[in-house]
Protein backbone atom coordinates (compact mmCIF):
# COMPACT_ATOMS: atom_id res chain seq x y z
CA UNK A 1 0.00 0.00 0.00
CA UNK A 2 1.21 3.53 -0.81
CA UNK A 3 1.96 5.75 2.18
CA UNK A 4 1.81 9.51 1.63
CA UNK A 5 3.52 11.86 4.11
CA UNK A 6 1.07 14.76 4.40
CA UNK A 7 2.87 18.09 4.83
CA UNK A 8 -0.02 20.13 6.29
CA UNK A 9 1.18 23.27 4.50
CA UNK A 10 -2.22 24.66 3.55
CA UNK A 11 -2.87 22.41 0.53
CA UNK A 12 -6.06 20.42 0.22
CA UNK A 13 -5.50 16.75 1.04
CA UNK A 14 -6.47 15.65 -2.46
CA UNK A 15 -3.82 17.97 -3.90
CA UNK A 16 -1.11 16.41 -1.75
CA UNK A 17 -2.22 12.91 -2.81
CA UNK A 18 -2.27 14.01 -6.46
CA UNK A 19 1.16 15.67 -6.28
CA UNK A 20 2.75 12.67 -4.53
CA UNK A 21 1.39 10.11 -7.00
CA UNK A 22 2.24 12.30 -9.99
CA UNK A 23 5.86 12.62 -8.84
CA UNK A 24 6.10 8.89 -8.19
CA UNK A 25 4.94 8.25 -11.77
CA UNK A 26 7.36 10.83 -13.22
CA UNK A 27 10.27 9.36 -11.24
CA UNK A 28 9.37 5.87 -12.40
CA UNK A 29 8.64 4.54 -8.92
CA UNK A 30 5.15 3.71 -10.14
CA UNK A 31 5.61 1.76 -13.36
CA UNK A 32 3.67 1.67 -16.60
CA UNK A 33 0.45 -0.42 -16.26
CA UNK A 34 0.88 -0.70 -12.48
CA UNK A 35 -2.48 -0.76 -10.75
CA UNK A 36 -3.19 1.82 -8.05
CA UNK A 37 -5.04 0.84 -4.86
CA UNK A 38 -8.80 1.15 -5.06
CA UNK A 39 -10.24 4.45 -3.89
CA UNK A 40 -11.79 2.79 -0.85
CA UNK A 41 -8.60 0.99 0.16
CA UNK A 42 -6.47 4.09 -0.37
CA UNK A 43 -8.92 6.21 1.65
CA UNK A 44 -8.92 3.69 4.50
CA UNK A 45 -5.11 3.45 4.52
CA UNK A 46 -4.60 7.23 4.52
CA UNK A 47 -7.51 7.91 6.91
CA UNK A 48 -9.17 10.31 4.47
CA UNK A 49 -12.54 10.31 2.74
CA UNK A 50 -13.20 8.37 -0.47
CA UNK A 51 -14.18 11.68 -2.09
CA UNK A 52 -10.69 13.05 -1.35
CA UNK A 53 -9.02 10.11 -3.08
CA UNK A 54 -11.55 10.30 -5.92
CA UNK A 55 -10.64 13.97 -6.54
CA UNK A 56 -6.90 13.12 -6.62
CA UNK A 57 -7.40 10.17 -8.98
CA UNK A 58 -9.70 12.29 -11.18
CA UNK A 59 -7.01 14.95 -11.63
CA UNK A 60 -4.41 12.28 -12.49
CA UNK A 61 -6.77 10.82 -15.10
CA UNK A 62 -7.50 14.30 -16.55
CA UNK A 63 -3.78 14.99 -17.02
CA UNK A 64 -3.05 11.58 -18.51
CA UNK A 65 -0.88 10.12 -15.74
CA UNK A 66 -3.45 7.46 -14.89
CA UNK A 67 -6.09 5.59 -16.89
CA UNK A 68 -9.42 4.54 -15.40
CA UNK A 69 -10.41 1.09 -16.69
CA UNK A 70 -14.12 0.36 -16.11
CA UNK A 71 -14.77 -2.37 -13.53
CA UNK A 72 -11.02 -2.94 -13.10
CA UNK A 73 -9.52 0.14 -11.50
CA UNK A 74 -6.86 2.77 -12.08
CA UNK A 75 -3.62 2.02 -13.95
CA UNK A 76 -0.46 4.05 -14.54
CA UNK A 77 -0.11 5.28 -18.14
CA UNK A 78 3.01 4.89 -20.25
CA UNK A 79 4.88 8.21 -20.31
CA UNK A 80 8.08 9.05 -22.17
CA UNK A 81 11.02 10.32 -20.15
CA UNK A 82 11.23 14.07 -20.66
CA UNK A 83 14.60 15.05 -22.16
CA UNK A 84 16.02 18.30 -20.78
CA UNK A 85 18.79 20.13 -22.59
CA UNK A 86 21.68 21.65 -20.64
CA UNK A 87 20.51 25.21 -21.34
CA UNK A 88 17.78 26.05 -18.85
CA UNK A 89 14.93 28.47 -19.07
CA UNK A 90 14.60 31.53 -16.81
CA UNK A 91 14.33 30.52 -13.16
CA UNK A 92 11.01 30.91 -11.41
CA UNK A 93 10.26 34.34 -9.98
CA UNK A 94 7.27 34.50 -7.64
CA UNK A 95 7.67 38.19 -6.79
CA UNK A 96 7.52 39.68 -9.80
CA UNK A 97 -16.89 33.79 -33.96
CA UNK A 98 -17.72 37.22 -33.89
CA UNK A 99 -21.23 37.89 -32.59
CA UNK A 100 -23.98 38.12 -35.16
CA UNK A 101 -27.14 39.70 -33.76
CA UNK A 102 -30.36 37.74 -34.21
CA UNK A 103 -33.85 38.10 -32.77
CA UNK A 104 -34.06 34.93 -30.74
CA UNK A 105 -31.68 32.64 -28.90
CA UNK A 106 -28.01 32.75 -29.83
CA UNK A 107 -25.87 29.78 -28.74
CA UNK A 108 -22.70 31.74 -29.55
CA UNK A 109 -19.45 30.21 -28.23
CA UNK A 110 -17.85 33.67 -28.08
CA UNK A 111 -20.18 35.55 -25.73
CA UNK A 112 -20.06 36.01 -21.95
CA UNK A 113 -22.66 36.71 -19.28
CA UNK A 114 -22.63 40.50 -19.11
CA UNK A 115 -24.87 40.47 -16.04
CA UNK A 116 -21.98 39.40 -13.80
CA UNK A 117 -19.38 41.83 -15.15
CA UNK A 118 -17.72 43.60 -12.15
CA UNK A 119 -18.88 47.11 -13.02
CA UNK A 120 -18.43 48.49 -9.49
CA UNK A 121 -14.83 47.30 -9.24
CA UNK A 122 -13.91 48.75 -12.63
CA UNK A 123 -15.66 52.03 -11.84
CA UNK A 124 -13.56 52.45 -8.70
CA UNK A 125 -10.37 51.36 -10.45
CA UNK A 126 -10.99 53.80 -13.31
CA UNK A 127 -11.38 56.71 -10.91
CA UNK A 128 -8.22 55.72 -9.04
CA UNK A 129 -6.18 55.11 -12.21
CA UNK A 130 -7.24 58.17 -14.20
CA UNK A 131 -5.07 60.50 -12.15
CA UNK A 132 -4.24 63.92 -13.59
CA UNK A 133 -1.16 64.13 -11.38
CA UNK A 134 0.40 61.07 -13.05
CA UNK A 135 2.21 62.61 -16.01
CA UNK A 136 3.36 59.19 -17.29
CA UNK A 137 -0.25 58.27 -18.04
CA UNK A 138 -0.19 60.39 -21.19
CA UNK A 139 3.15 59.11 -22.43
CA UNK A 140 3.58 56.51 -25.16
CA UNK A 141 3.11 53.01 -23.67
CA UNK A 142 6.13 50.80 -23.08
CA UNK A 143 6.89 48.69 -26.16
CA UNK A 144 6.34 45.49 -24.16
CA UNK A 145 3.42 46.79 -22.13
CA UNK A 146 3.02 48.67 -18.86
CA UNK A 147 5.41 47.34 -16.17
CA UNK A 148 2.59 47.21 -13.58
CA UNK A 149 0.55 44.86 -15.74
CA UNK A 150 3.50 42.63 -16.62
CA UNK A 151 4.49 42.29 -12.96
CA UNK A 152 0.90 41.47 -12.00
CA UNK A 153 0.78 38.82 -14.73
CA UNK A 154 3.97 37.12 -13.49
CA UNK A 155 2.30 36.32 -10.19
CA UNK A 156 -1.13 35.54 -11.63
CA UNK A 157 0.16 33.18 -14.32
CA UNK A 158 2.38 31.32 -11.87
CA UNK A 159 -0.46 30.84 -9.35
CA UNK A 160 -3.14 29.92 -11.87
CA UNK A 161 -1.28 28.19 -14.72
CA UNK A 162 2.17 27.30 -13.36
CA UNK A 163 3.79 29.59 -15.95
CA UNK A 164 7.39 30.41 -15.00
CA UNK A 165 8.63 33.76 -16.31
CA UNK A 166 9.80 37.24 -15.44
CA UNK A 167 8.09 40.52 -16.30
CA UNK A 168 10.80 41.12 -18.93
CA UNK A 169 9.59 38.09 -20.92
CA UNK A 170 6.00 39.32 -21.23
CA UNK A 171 4.67 41.27 -24.23
CA UNK A 172 1.21 42.87 -24.08
CA UNK A 173 -0.91 42.83 -27.24
CA UNK A 174 -4.38 43.72 -28.47
CA UNK A 175 -5.73 40.21 -28.84
CA UNK A 176 -4.28 36.86 -29.86
CA UNK A 177 -4.40 37.84 -33.54
CA UNK A 178 -2.04 40.76 -32.95
CA UNK A 179 0.43 38.61 -31.00
CA UNK A 180 0.52 35.96 -33.73
CA UNK A 181 1.38 38.69 -36.25
CA UNK A 182 4.12 39.92 -33.91
CA UNK A 183 5.59 36.41 -33.78
CA UNK A 184 5.66 36.30 -37.55
CA UNK A 185 7.69 39.50 -37.55
CA UNK A 186 10.25 37.82 -35.28
CA UNK A 187 10.99 34.82 -37.47
CA UNK A 188 9.73 35.83 -40.90
CA UNK A 189 7.79 33.78 -43.40
CA UNK A 190 10.58 31.24 -43.86
CA UNK A 191 9.28 29.31 -40.87
CA UNK A 192 6.65 26.66 -41.51
CA UNK A 193 3.58 26.78 -39.28
CA UNK A 194 2.00 23.52 -38.16
CA UNK A 195 -1.59 23.80 -36.98
CA UNK A 196 -4.07 21.43 -35.37
CA UNK A 197 -6.96 20.38 -37.60
CA UNK A 198 -9.60 21.53 -36.75
CA UNK A 199 -8.15 24.84 -35.59
CA UNK A 200 -8.86 28.40 -34.48
CA UNK A 201 -9.48 29.68 -38.00
CA UNK A 202 -8.04 33.18 -37.50
CA UNK A 203 -4.68 31.66 -36.61
CA UNK A 204 -4.66 29.74 -39.89
CA UNK A 205 -5.64 32.82 -41.89
CA UNK A 206 -3.08 35.07 -40.22
CA UNK A 207 -0.10 32.80 -40.88
CA UNK A 208 -1.20 32.01 -44.42
CA UNK A 209 -1.64 35.69 -45.27
CA UNK A 210 1.75 36.51 -43.75
CA UNK A 211 3.31 34.20 -46.33
CA UNK A 212 4.14 31.19 -44.16
CA UNK A 213 3.78 27.66 -45.42
CA UNK A 214 0.90 26.30 -43.33
CA UNK A 215 0.64 22.58 -42.61
CA UNK A 216 -2.39 21.04 -40.94
CA UNK A 217 -2.20 17.90 -38.79
CA UNK A 218 -5.38 16.07 -37.84
CA UNK A 219 -5.80 15.63 -34.10
CA UNK A 220 -6.72 12.41 -32.34
CA UNK A 221 -8.23 11.88 -28.87
CA UNK A 222 -5.01 13.19 -27.27
CA UNK A 223 -4.55 16.28 -29.44
CA UNK A 224 -2.06 16.95 -32.21
CA UNK A 225 -0.26 13.82 -33.47
CA UNK A 226 3.53 13.79 -33.29
CA UNK A 227 4.40 11.31 -36.07
CA UNK A 228 3.53 13.71 -38.96
CA UNK A 229 5.87 16.37 -37.48
CA UNK A 230 9.08 14.37 -37.57
CA UNK A 231 10.54 15.54 -40.89
CA UNK A 232 10.15 19.25 -40.08
CA UNK A 233 12.99 21.33 -38.60
CA UNK A 234 12.24 25.06 -38.90
CA UNK A 235 8.67 25.12 -37.64
CA UNK A 236 6.30 26.64 -35.09
CA UNK A 237 3.56 24.35 -33.85
CA UNK A 238 0.34 26.10 -32.82
CA UNK A 239 -1.67 24.12 -30.24
CA UNK A 240 -4.47 24.61 -27.69
CA UNK A 241 -3.51 21.84 -25.24
CA UNK A 242 -5.66 22.70 -22.23
CA UNK A 243 -8.91 22.90 -24.19
CA UNK A 244 -8.55 22.20 -27.91
CA UNK A 245 -10.66 24.54 -29.99
CA UNK A 246 -13.24 23.69 -31.13
CA UNK A 247 -13.43 20.00 -30.10
CA UNK A 248 -12.65 20.50 -26.39
CA UNK A 249 -9.92 17.81 -26.13
CA UNK A 250 -7.34 18.14 -23.33
CA UNK A 251 -3.82 17.01 -24.19
CA UNK A 252 -2.60 14.43 -21.60
CA UNK A 253 0.87 14.49 -20.09
CA UNK A 254 2.36 11.77 -22.32
CA UNK A 255 1.45 13.67 -25.51
CA UNK A 256 2.70 16.94 -24.01
CA UNK A 257 6.08 15.40 -23.26
CA UNK A 258 6.29 13.87 -26.75
CA UNK A 259 5.57 17.29 -28.23
CA UNK A 260 8.22 18.97 -26.07
CA UNK A 261 10.76 16.26 -26.86
CA UNK A 262 10.14 16.81 -30.57
CA UNK A 263 10.70 20.57 -30.14
CA UNK A 264 13.94 19.90 -28.26
CA UNK A 265 15.49 18.17 -31.29
CA UNK A 266 16.05 21.34 -33.32
CA UNK A 267 16.98 24.87 -32.29
CA UNK A 268 14.47 26.43 -34.71
CA UNK A 269 11.41 24.53 -33.47
CA UNK A 270 8.96 26.37 -31.20
CA UNK A 271 5.54 25.58 -29.76
CA UNK A 272 2.85 28.28 -29.56
CA UNK A 273 0.56 27.45 -26.64
CA UNK A 274 -2.76 29.30 -26.95
CA UNK A 275 -4.32 29.05 -23.48
CA UNK A 276 -7.39 31.09 -24.39
CA UNK A 277 -10.02 29.85 -21.87
CA UNK A 278 -8.05 27.62 -19.53
CA UNK A 279 -9.70 29.17 -16.44
CA UNK A 280 -12.97 27.39 -17.13
CA UNK A 281 -12.74 23.71 -16.30
CA UNK A 282 -15.57 22.18 -14.31
CA UNK A 283 -14.87 18.60 -13.25
CA UNK A 284 -11.24 19.10 -12.16
CA UNK A 285 -9.02 22.06 -11.41
CA UNK A 286 -7.49 23.77 -14.50
CA UNK A 287 -4.73 21.69 -16.10
CA UNK A 288 -1.16 23.03 -15.79
CA UNK A 289 0.08 24.87 -18.84
CA UNK A 290 2.46 23.27 -21.35
CA UNK A 291 4.88 26.11 -20.60
CA UNK A 292 5.03 25.04 -16.95
CA UNK A 293 6.83 21.80 -17.87
CA UNK A 294 9.07 23.31 -20.56
CA UNK A 295 12.65 23.61 -19.29
CA UNK A 296 14.31 24.38 -22.60
CA UNK A 297 12.66 27.62 -23.72
CA UNK A 298 10.58 26.03 -26.46
CA UNK A 299 7.07 27.21 -25.55
CA UNK A 300 5.61 30.60 -26.44
CA UNK A 301 2.68 31.06 -24.07
CA UNK A 302 -0.29 33.21 -25.16
CA UNK A 303 -3.33 34.19 -23.09
CA UNK A 304 -6.15 36.72 -23.25
CA UNK A 305 -8.79 38.38 -21.07
CA UNK A 306 -11.52 37.99 -23.72
CA UNK A 307 -13.32 35.17 -21.89
CA UNK A 308 -12.22 35.86 -18.31
CA UNK A 309 -13.20 39.57 -18.37
CA UNK A 310 -14.88 40.57 -21.66
CA UNK A 311 -14.38 40.25 -25.46
CA UNK A 312 -14.25 44.05 -25.70
CA UNK A 313 -11.20 44.06 -23.42
CA UNK A 314 -8.73 43.64 -26.29
CA UNK A 315 -5.76 42.87 -24.07
CA UNK A 316 -3.71 39.73 -24.49
CA UNK A 317 -0.27 38.68 -23.33
CA UNK A 318 2.60 36.56 -24.57
CA UNK A 319 5.49 34.98 -22.67
CA UNK A 320 8.56 34.75 -24.91
CA UNK A 321 11.48 32.36 -24.35
CA UNK A 322 14.80 34.16 -23.88
CA UNK A 323 15.97 33.34 -27.42
CA UNK A 324 12.96 35.07 -29.00
CA UNK A 325 12.92 37.89 -26.45
CA UNK A 326 16.35 38.97 -27.69
CA UNK A 327 15.05 39.09 -31.27
CA UNK A 328 11.94 41.00 -30.17
CA UNK A 329 14.00 43.68 -28.44
CA UNK A 330 16.14 44.09 -31.56
CA UNK A 331 13.08 45.06 -33.63
CA UNK A 332 10.98 46.57 -30.83
CA UNK A 333 11.54 50.13 -32.01
CA UNK A 334 9.56 49.21 -35.14
CA UNK A 335 6.61 48.02 -33.03
CA UNK A 336 4.24 50.27 -31.08
CA UNK A 337 2.15 49.05 -28.17
CA UNK A 338 -1.47 48.92 -29.45
CA UNK A 339 -3.08 49.03 -25.98
CA UNK A 340 -3.55 52.28 -24.07
CA UNK A 341 -1.63 52.80 -20.84
CA UNK A 342 -4.87 53.56 -18.98
CA UNK A 343 -6.48 50.24 -19.88
CA UNK A 344 -3.32 48.31 -19.06
CA UNK A 345 -3.06 49.98 -15.66
CA UNK A 346 -6.71 49.28 -14.93
CA UNK A 347 -6.24 45.58 -15.64
CA UNK A 348 -3.09 45.59 -13.51
CA UNK A 349 -5.02 47.06 -10.58
CA UNK A 350 -7.87 44.60 -11.18
CA UNK A 351 -5.40 41.72 -10.86
CA UNK A 352 -3.24 43.10 -8.04
CA UNK A 353 -6.27 44.04 -5.96
CA UNK A 354 -7.53 40.45 -5.97
CA UNK A 355 -10.60 41.34 -8.06
CA UNK A 356 -9.65 39.19 -11.04
CA UNK A 357 -9.41 35.86 -9.21
CA UNK A 358 -12.59 36.63 -7.27
CA UNK A 359 -14.38 37.40 -10.53
CA UNK A 360 -13.10 34.25 -12.29
CA UNK A 361 -14.21 32.08 -9.36
CA UNK A 362 -17.67 33.63 -9.57
CA UNK A 363 -17.80 33.16 -13.34
CA UNK A 364 -16.65 29.56 -13.06
CA UNK A 365 -19.53 28.84 -10.68
CA UNK A 366 -22.07 30.62 -12.91
CA UNK A 367 -20.91 28.87 -16.08
CA UNK A 368 -20.82 25.50 -14.35
CA UNK A 369 -24.50 25.97 -13.44
CA UNK A 370 -25.27 26.97 -17.04
CA UNK A 371 -23.45 23.87 -18.27
CA UNK A 372 -25.47 21.66 -15.92
CA UNK A 373 -28.65 23.34 -17.17
CA UNK A 374 -27.70 22.75 -20.81
CA UNK A 375 -26.79 19.11 -20.15
CA UNK A 376 -30.13 18.64 -18.38
CA UNK A 377 -32.00 20.25 -21.28
CA UNK A 378 -30.14 18.08 -23.80
CA UNK A 379 -31.07 15.04 -21.73
CA UNK A 380 -34.59 15.22 -23.14
CA UNK A 381 -33.12 14.40 -26.56
CA UNK A 382 -31.90 11.05 -25.25
CA UNK A 383 -29.62 9.02 -27.48
CA UNK A 384 -30.60 11.02 -30.56
CA UNK A 385 -27.58 13.26 -30.02
CA UNK A 386 -23.97 12.68 -29.00
CA UNK A 387 -22.44 15.31 -26.68
CA UNK A 388 -18.69 16.07 -26.57
CA UNK A 389 -16.36 18.79 -25.28
CA UNK A 390 -18.57 19.63 -22.31
CA UNK A 391 -15.99 19.62 -19.51
CA UNK A 392 -14.43 23.04 -20.08
CA UNK A 393 -14.85 26.39 -21.77
CA UNK A 394 -18.13 28.07 -22.71
CA UNK A 395 -19.41 25.66 -25.33
CA UNK A 396 -19.99 22.02 -26.17
CA UNK A 397 -20.65 20.09 -29.37
CA UNK A 398 -23.64 17.99 -30.29
CA UNK A 399 -23.81 15.50 -33.12
CA UNK A 400 -27.15 14.46 -34.51
CA UNK A 401 -27.81 10.79 -35.17
CA UNK A 402 -30.84 11.58 -37.33
CA UNK A 403 -28.82 12.20 -40.49
CA UNK A 404 -29.43 15.91 -41.09
CA UNK A 405 -26.45 17.73 -42.54
CA UNK A 406 -24.70 20.47 -40.62
CA UNK A 407 -26.17 23.05 -43.00
CA UNK A 408 -29.70 21.70 -42.52
CA UNK A 409 -29.26 21.73 -38.74
CA UNK A 410 -28.22 25.40 -38.77
CA UNK A 411 -30.87 26.53 -41.26
CA UNK A 412 -33.76 24.71 -39.55
CA UNK A 413 -32.71 26.11 -36.17
CA UNK A 414 -32.42 29.66 -37.50
CA UNK A 415 -35.89 29.40 -39.06
CA UNK A 416 -37.26 29.05 -35.51
CA UNK A 417 -35.12 31.87 -34.13
CA UNK A 418 -32.24 29.80 -32.74
CA UNK A 419 -28.66 30.24 -33.87
CA UNK A 420 -26.23 27.32 -33.61
CA UNK A 421 -22.74 27.24 -35.07
CA UNK A 422 -21.25 24.84 -37.65
CA UNK A 423 -17.91 23.12 -37.01
CA UNK A 424 -16.95 22.92 -40.70
CA UNK A 425 -15.29 26.39 -40.81
CA UNK A 426 -12.67 25.15 -38.33
CA UNK A 427 -11.56 22.25 -40.56
CA UNK A 428 -8.83 23.18 -43.02
CA UNK A 429 -9.47 20.50 -45.64
CA UNK A 430 -13.14 19.70 -45.15
CA UNK A 431 -14.98 17.86 -42.40
CA UNK A 432 -14.27 14.16 -42.05
CA UNK A 433 -17.21 11.77 -41.79
CA UNK A 434 -16.55 11.39 -38.07
CA UNK A 435 -17.60 15.00 -37.46
CA UNK A 436 -20.54 15.33 -39.84
CA UNK A 437 -23.91 16.53 -38.50
CA UNK A 438 -22.16 18.36 -35.65
CA UNK A 439 -22.68 21.91 -34.36
CA UNK A 440 -21.38 24.12 -31.54
CA UNK A 441 -23.62 25.26 -28.71
CA UNK A 442 -22.25 28.09 -26.58
CA UNK A 443 -24.00 28.95 -23.34
CA UNK A 444 -22.00 31.78 -21.80
CA UNK A 445 -24.54 34.57 -22.37
CA UNK A 446 -27.78 32.62 -21.96
CA UNK A 447 -30.10 32.35 -18.97
CA UNK A 448 -31.49 29.00 -17.79
CA UNK A 449 -34.85 29.90 -19.32
CA UNK A 450 -33.25 30.70 -22.68
CA UNK A 451 -31.30 27.44 -22.64
CA UNK A 452 -34.40 25.31 -22.03
CA UNK A 453 -36.41 27.27 -24.59
CA UNK A 454 -33.59 27.00 -27.13
CA UNK A 455 -33.27 23.23 -26.78
CA UNK A 456 -37.04 22.80 -27.04
CA UNK A 457 -36.99 24.78 -30.28
CA UNK A 458 -34.06 22.72 -31.60
CA UNK A 459 -35.98 19.55 -30.80
CA UNK A 460 -38.86 20.89 -32.90
CA UNK A 461 -36.60 22.21 -35.69
CA UNK A 462 -34.79 18.87 -36.04
CA UNK A 463 -37.99 16.83 -35.58
CA UNK A 464 -36.58 14.79 -32.69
Amino acid sequence: MITIPFKNEGQFLYEEIYEFLKNEIILGNLKNSEKLPSKRNMASHLAVSVNTVDAAYGQLVAEGYVEAVPKKGYYVCEIDTYLQNEKRAVSKNKVETEKNEIDGIDFSPNMIDQRIFPYDAFRKIFKATFNEYDLNLLNKPDIQGEPELRKALVNLLYRSRGVVCTADQIVIGSGTDHLLQTLDLLWGNSKEIILENPVYLKAYNIFEKMGNKVISVDIDKKGIRIEPLKNHKNVAIYVTPSHQFPLGISMPIDRRIKLLNFANKEEQIYIIEDDYDSEFRYNEKPLPSLQSIDKNGKVIYIGTFSKSIAPSMRISYMVLPDSLLKTYLEIADQISSPVSSLEQRMIAAFISGGFFEKHVNKMRKVYKEKRITLMDALGQLGDQVKITGENAGHHLLIQLNKGLSEKEMCERALALGVKVYPVSPYFIHGVSKKFESMVLLGYGSLTAEQIYEGINLLKKAWEL
